[in-house]
C-alpha cells in the first residue's frame, strides 16, 4: 500500500561520552520510497542509517519496523532490512561462497541451487561472471554489485545505503544507482540512501531529509528544501564538485 508507514523514529537521541551524535529525530520512511538522508561528515547520517536495522541503538526515543518496536525480533529485522555499506564486503574464496555467506540470516540459503545464484549474478548485471571465480578478482564495481546480490538473496523489503558509491568514479556510481533505483521498482523495495553528495541523490530520491550537527534542519522534496536554502545551510554546497 503506497504511503504505508515501515519506520517511525518518535524523538530518536544518541550521545557518545557527552557529544550528542543525534538529537530528537522524528520522522516516518513510507513502504516502497527512495528517501535520502544527506549531511556533511560528521552530521550523523551514518549512525542513524545504522538505527534501521539495529546495529546502533539509541540512548532515548523509540524507533518502529512495521509497526513494531524495532529490537522485537533482530534475525527477522536483518533478514528484512540489507544493507550496502561504503566498502563492499568481500570474503576472500569464490563468487558463490560470498554468496552464500547471505545465510547468516537464513539458514535455507545455504541449500540455494547454482542457477538460482546465477539469476542473483544476473540480478544485479553480473551474468558473465562465473560462481567458481576469485570475488577478490573482481573490480570494485563487481564487488558492489556481488555484495548486492549477496543482500537480495534474502529478499528483503528495505535496502539500506551507505555512502555506497563514494569509492567510485561517477560513471560508476551513476551506474550502481541506477541499478538500484530499477531494483527497487521491480521488486518493491524501499530504499533508504545517506550521502553527502546531493547531486547524485537528486537524480533517485523522492525525498529527503537534511541532517546537521545532529539535528533533522530540513525534510521533503530537493525543490522545497532549495527553495529554503536548507543545502547551503548543512555545508553540502562545499562538496559539489
Amino acid at each position: 500500500m503506497q504511503n504505508e508507514p515501515i519506520f517511525k523514529f518518535t524523538d530518536v537521541s544518541y550521545v557518545v561520552g557527552g557529544s550528542k551524535i543525534l538529537q530528537g529525530i522524528n520522522f516516518v520512511v513510507h513502504k516502497g520510497e527512495f528517501l535520502a538522508v544527506l549531511g556533511a561528515s560528521g552530521a550523523g547520517k551514518s549512525t542513524l542509517l545504522r538505527m534501521f536495522n539495529a546495529l546502533q541503538s539509541p540512548n532515548s526515543g523509540q524507533i518502529n519496523f512495521r509497526g513494531q518496536a524495532i529490537d522485537t525480533d533482530i534475525p527477522c529485522l536483518r533478514k528484512n532490512v540489507g544493507i550496502l555499506f561504503q566498502n563492499s564486503v568481500v570474503f576472500s574464496g569464490k563468487v558463490k561462497d560470498n554468496l552464500l555467506a547471505a545465510g547468516r540470516w537464513d539458514q535455507n540459503i545455504a541449500q540455494t541451487l547454482d542457477h538460482e545464484l546465477i539469476s542473483a549474478l544476473e540480478q544485479v548485471e553480473l551474468g558473465n561472471i562465473e560462481l567458481s571465480h576469485n570475488a577478490q578478482d573482481l573490480s570494485g564495481g563487481e564487488q558492489q554489485r556481488l555484495a548486492l546480490a549477496r543482500t537480495l538473496l534474502n529478499h528483503p523489503q528495505v535496502l539500506l545505503l551507505d555512502e555506497p558509491t563514494s569509492n567510485l568514479d561517477p560513471k560508476l556510481a551513476r551506474s550502481i544507482m541506477d541499478l538500484v533505483n530499477k531494483l527497487r521498482e521491480t521488486l518493491h523495495l524501499t530504499v533508504i540512501a545517506v550521502s553527502h553528495d546531493h547531486l547524485l541523490m537528486r537524480r533517485y530520491a523522492q525525498r529527503v531529509m537534511v541532517l546537521s550537527q545532529g539535528q533533522k534542519i530540513g525534510e521533503g522534496t530537493f525543490k522545497a528544501l532549495d527553495q529554503k536554502q536548507v543545502f547551503e545551510e548543512a555545508g553540502l554546497m562545499e562538496d559539489s564538485d
